[in-house]
């Protein structure tokens, strides 16, 4: 199946009526990469070669299998105890970046109690 993108309001609004808002869905792998570090004081990692793929279990809609790729990836962070969606929501900055966030908010001050990826595109698929 090919990736959807998620590049608008209009793209999230879609992506959460067709995956339920990935309710009552588990995180079930998540798989970081990226090419083109340097060394230095400190070392960057070049966000433009940086990409998450979040696959999540969502049983709300029979057990479907959803996969998340992101890619020139800023920031992210992935809970432990954030394995557990109850619902995700999707916001975009000024600057075009996309903020995928576990939780039905993306408020800069929740955010950072929940799993989050801030990216500069997201993009979806049924894997299953």
């Amino acid at each position: 199946m090919e990736y959807h993108d998620i590049s608008s309001r209009r793209d999230a609004a879609i992506f959460e009526r067709k995956v339920n808002c990935l309710h009552d869905g588990f995180i079930v792998s998540v798989n970081y990469s990226h090419e083109g570090y340097t060394w230095g004081n400190p070392m960057f990692v070049d966000p433009q070669k940086a990409s998450l793929v979040l696959r999540v279990m969502v049983t709300s809609i029979n057990n479907a299998l959803v996969e998340l790729l992101f890619e020139g990836v800023r920031e992210f962070q992935i809970r432990e105890s954030g394995y557990e969606l109850v619902d995700s929501s999707i916001s975009f900055s000024e600057a075009g970046l996309v903020t995928w966030c576990g939780d039905n908010s993306t408020e800069p001050d929740t955010s950072r109690d929940v799993s989050f990826v801030i990216a500069e595109r997201m993009r979806w698929r049924f894997i299953s």
